[in-house]
């Protein structure tokens, strides 16, 4: 298993990167800004996009593991290995998701507890509804990891 970071052509990984981020113009909002790395065992299996927050703050902005990979710890090796390399420049590691039962028991076992919520969120800036599970999304939850 290998991760290496991806400094050109980000959007070869488009079809990973919309796994996370249903609608390709929020990716672009942070795409190019963030710093993008991918996880590869025999061939890619998983990406993650990091930005600078300020204050100290690292946050997820995507994070995806290719569906047939998942749950063979793909997504947690990337979540440690940015806890790991950042541990010296930043204090927090912070993800914004919906209040999905897939996504937010996930993130509580890579030890993130819930910070905050921006109400609306996936209503106010997503051109339809997102459903994760059967749920809609509504409000982004905001958890946070100390490094």
């Amino acid at each position: 298993m290998k991760i290496r970071e991806v400094n050109e052509n980000k959007k070869q990984f488009i079809a990973l990167l919309l796994l996370a981020d249903e609608q390709e113009n929020m990716i672009d909002h942070y795409l190019e800004k963030g710093t993008m790395y991918v996880l590869e065992d025999g061939n890619v299996k998983a990406e993650c996009v990091v930005t600078d927050e300020d204050n100290g703050i690292l946050e997820i902005k995507n994070i995806a593991v290719d569906p047939q990979s998942q749950g063979q710890g793909y997504g947690k090796a990337l979540i440690d290995f940015l806890a790991s390399k950042y541990a010296d420049e930043y204090s927090i590691l912070q993800v914004g998701t919906g209040d999905s039962p897939l996504t937010v028991p996930f993130y509580e076992k890579c030890g993130f507890v819930r910070s905050h919520n921006i109400p609306n969120f996936f209503t106010d800036n997503y051109d339809h509804p997102i459903y994760e599970c059967g749920v809609q999304l509504i409000d982004m939850v905001y958890l946070q990891r100390c490094l």
